[in-house]
Protein backbone atom coordinates (compact mmCIF):
# COMPACT_ATOMS: atom_id res chain seq x y z
CA UNK A 1 0.00 0.00 0.00
CA UNK A 2 1.59 3.67 -0.85
CA UNK A 3 0.35 6.77 1.51
CA UNK A 4 -0.56 9.76 -0.84
CA UNK A 5 -3.00 13.21 -0.37
CA UNK A 6 -5.56 14.21 -2.26
CA UNK A 7 -5.10 17.05 -4.50
CA UNK A 8 -8.77 17.45 -6.03
CA UNK A 9 -11.89 15.18 -6.04
CA UNK A 10 -14.14 16.24 -8.46
CA UNK A 11 -17.48 13.81 -7.47
CA UNK A 12 -19.89 15.43 -10.02
CA UNK A 13 -17.09 14.57 -12.63
CA UNK A 14 -16.44 11.38 -11.36
CA UNK A 15 -12.26 11.72 -10.72
CA UNK A 16 -9.76 13.30 -9.05
CA UNK A 17 -5.55 13.28 -8.51
CA UNK A 18 -3.83 12.17 -5.14
CA UNK A 19 0.05 12.94 -4.69
CA UNK A 20 2.43 10.13 -3.27
CA UNK A 21 4.19 11.66 -0.10
CA UNK A 22 7.58 10.18 -0.44
CA UNK A 23 8.19 10.85 -4.40
CA UNK A 24 5.47 13.32 -5.32
CA UNK A 25 4.73 11.50 -8.01
CA UNK A 26 1.04 12.37 -9.19
CA UNK A 27 -1.90 9.67 -10.04
CA UNK A 28 -5.94 9.91 -11.16
CA UNK A 29 -8.14 7.87 -9.84
CA UNK A 30 -11.62 7.25 -10.82
CA UNK A 31 -14.76 7.33 -7.95
CA UNK A 32 -15.19 3.56 -8.95
CA UNK A 33 -11.99 3.33 -7.41
CA UNK A 34 -12.72 4.29 -3.82
CA UNK A 35 -13.29 2.76 -0.90
CA UNK A 36 -15.17 5.47 0.32
CA UNK A 37 -16.86 8.04 -1.69
CA UNK A 38 -16.37 10.74 0.76
CA UNK A 39 -13.08 12.19 0.58
CA UNK A 40 -11.76 15.63 -0.03
CA UNK A 41 -8.77 18.17 -0.81
CA UNK A 42 -5.99 17.81 2.31
CA UNK A 43 -7.37 13.82 3.14
CA UNK A 44 -4.60 11.39 3.76
CA UNK A 45 -5.05 8.35 1.91
CA UNK A 46 -3.52 4.88 1.37
CA UNK A 47 -4.11 2.93 -2.51
CA UNK A 48 -2.54 0.65 -4.45
CA UNK A 49 -0.70 1.38 -7.52
CA UNK A 50 -2.24 0.13 -11.15
CA UNK A 51 -1.30 -0.28 -14.50
CA UNK A 52 -4.01 0.98 -17.15
CA UNK A 53 -3.83 1.21 -20.56
CA UNK A 54 -2.96 4.74 -20.12
CA UNK A 55 0.02 4.15 -17.56
CA UNK A 56 -0.21 3.82 -13.41
CA UNK A 57 -3.73 4.66 -11.68
CA UNK A 58 -4.72 4.82 -7.87
CA UNK A 59 -6.97 1.99 -6.60
CA UNK A 60 -8.52 1.13 -3.33
CA UNK A 61 -8.08 4.72 -2.19
CA UNK A 62 -9.21 4.54 1.50
CA UNK A 63 -9.23 7.82 4.04
CA UNK A 64 -6.84 7.76 6.70
CA UNK A 65 -7.12 11.12 8.04
CA UNK A 66 -6.19 15.03 7.37
CA UNK A 67 -2.78 15.87 5.99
Amino acid sequence: MQIGIILFYLPEKGYGYLRLLDTREEFHFRKKNLILHEIKAGDLVSFEMKQGSQGYFADQVQRKGIA
